[in-house]
């Protein structure tokens, strides 16, 4: 929807709405009703049929911005509500580019949807103000009525360039966004195929199946079929709060009760703080850590992260599935982030030819590793499988004798790492990272543990096979699996990955003494200890798990 952003008509007191049709006024605000789903392309305002236009607007003019362009000789710019999709093929475009920055003229429409919602503008009836000197970390407001229990989350963030620990938690709130009032459970056929189970509904999830005007996520369909690309956070969510949906933001708080049960000190702060303040946010820490499931990624957050890792920061990933869309911010729009499904990666939908471009940036959308950067190049794993049938564990490999690697295992009994938890039963589920030299595995990674007895559950992402067949389960595809990598970087730093979501969920398991938390806290000692880490030469076959050592890759 738009409206007027000043000048009005000559002779007319209402604004000038496209995308829906005005409804009235409320606290000297437009409501608009009948809302449009579809494109609308140059649309004219004329006085009559051969007049010269009052107002002609052209939407392939600023397509990262949060405005409509008048060509006319008023300039009545239009200001856009609630992020109707642009970078949108207009009726010229003809397939000879792929980009709107390579052609805007052939990007003129503007796609409306009835149920675009990223700001619900709703006025402030109450203002918390934290007490000077709180400590960042993950905090909730607790409402309360007859019957009603309710709570909202924020966070408190580390300022840039002021430390106040050694550990940097980063709260993958790009994620939690993305995700956001997912009605995937009611909307998609893949549901029940990946769960090999009943769907399982919460309270919230059949609420929000009843008020979709609490808006969408990356993972839905606006009611035209098309694709949900923006998400923003200024609308309730929830799904990201302490509680029943047992995903991403309710599995980071596993992280943020063991570092705090454990005596970790560490800060706290944001995806959105990562992407606007970069290496300034990680310069000074000794450790950054990201959590179980940090799969949003923009260009100037991974940039950040790998910046921070080859200047020898030091890189704890806790998680599986992370670094894999690449997504953009706006500067336009507060707190909405944009995405662009397409050519591959496991996706609820697929845009439209032609509209695979980022409209925030212009850059293209879609996988990290369709575009050069695998997650293997940044952090030594990558997605390859999901697992949600169950969990499974962990085995040390051969590799991981090296005496130079003994501070990771120290105090452990069995070389099985693992083999209980909270979200399946076991360490290795729910989505997999695998260890791949040629996607961008480091030399010089190696392969600390592997996954064992996946079994049928578990299944390759697409992007993993190029034609369809049958062997693409765990038991009978070695590359369904979860990899434990770690890697020295230039200058002292290092990278240790756990390569399952379903880590994160067995740390506080038996009251945290497990041999999860176990590893994960000789890590973070060890990362913790200035003393300079051994460098590890390329491994060649040794980095690799047994099963792959010295065999042929797969067709």
């Amino acid at each position: 929807m738009t409206r007027v952003a000043s000048p009005t008509l000559p002779g007319r007191d209402d604004p000038v709405v496209f995308g829906a049709a005005l409804h009235g006024w409320r606290a000297g605000r437009p409501v608009v009703a009948c809302a449009c789903n579809g494109k609308i392309e140059a649309p004219t305002i004329r006085a009559g049929a051969v007049a010269p236009p009052i107002a002609a607007w052209d939407f392939s003019r600023e397509i990262g911005r949060a405005r409509a362009i008048d060509t006319g000789p008023q300039g009545i710019h239009l200001t856009l509500v609630n992020t109707p999709m642009r970078g949108a093929t207009g009726s010229n475009w003809d397939g000879s580019v792929e980009s709107w920055k390579r052609d805007p003229s052939q990007y003129g429409a503007i796609h409306f949807h009835d149920d675009d919602m990223t700001d619900c503008r709703w006025d402030t009836s109450l203002g918390i103000t934290p007490p000077a000197g709180v400590r960042s970390g993950f905090y909730v407001a607790r409402m309360t009525a007859d019957g009603i229990l309710s709570d909202a989350p924020f966070f408190v963030s580390a300022r840039p360039g002021d430390p106040r620990a050694d550990v940097l938690l980063i709260a993958a709130t790009a994620t939690y966004m993305s995700y956001a009032n997912t009605h995937i459970k009611f909307d998609s056929h893949n549901t029940e195929n990946l769960y090999e189970a009943p769907t399982v509904l919460s309270e919230d999830e059949l609420h929000l199946n009843e008020h979709r005007e609490l808006g969408l996520s990356h993972y839905d369909t606006h009611a035209d079929g098309s694709g949900v690309v923006y998400a923003g956070e200024r609308r309730p969510m929830l799904n990201m709060r302490p509680g029943l949906y047992t995903f991403n933001y309710v599995n980071d708080t596993h992280i943020v009760q063991w570092l705090e049960s454990s005596g970790f000190d560490h800060d706290v702060a944001t995806d959105e703080d990562l992407h606007r303040h970069g290496r300034e946010l990680l310069d000074g820490y000794r450790v950054v850590i990201t959590g179980s499931h940090p799969e949003y990624c923009s260009t100037r957050m991974w940039d950040a992260l790998h910046g921070y890792q080859q200047d020898g920061g030091r890189h704890m990933y806790l998680g599986g599935n992370g670094f894999y869309w690449r997504i953009a911010w706006s500067d336009e729009h507060p707190g909405v982030i944009e995405n662009r499904r397409g050519i591959s990666g496991v996706r609820t939908w697929e845009g439209e030819p032609g509209e695979h471009h980022l409209s925030f940036t212009g850059e293209p959308g879609g996988l990290w590793r369709t575009h050069g950067r695998a997650p293997q190049a940044l952090v030594g794993t990558g997605f390859c499988a999901t697992c949600f049938v169950r969990s499974t564990r962990f085995r040390r490999t051969e590799a991981s004798r090296d005496p130079a690697l003994a501070f990771v295992f120290e105090g452990l009994n069995s070389d099985v790492i693992g083999d209980f938890g909270y979200r399946g039963g076991g360490a290795a589920g729910l989505e997999l990272d695998r260890w791949d030299a040629n996607l961008g595995s480091p030399p010089g990674s190696v392969v600390l543990a592997t996954s064992e007895d996946v079994g049928q559950g578990g299944l390759l992402t697409g992007e993993e096979f190029v034609t369809t067949t049958r062997a693409v389960d765990g038991a009978q595809n070695r590359r369904v699996r979860a990899d434990m990598v770690y890697f020295t970087t230039p200058n002292g730093g290092a990278v240790w990955s756990v390569g399952s979501i379903a880590w994160a969920t067995s740390l506080l398991w038996n009251g945290g003494a497990n041999s999860v938390s176990q590893v994960t806290g000789n890590v973070l000692r060890r990362f913790l200890d200035p003393e300079p880490l051994s460098l590890l030469p390329p491994q060649g076959d040794a980095g690799r798990p047994l099963s792959q050592r010295s065999v042929p890759a797969e067709p």
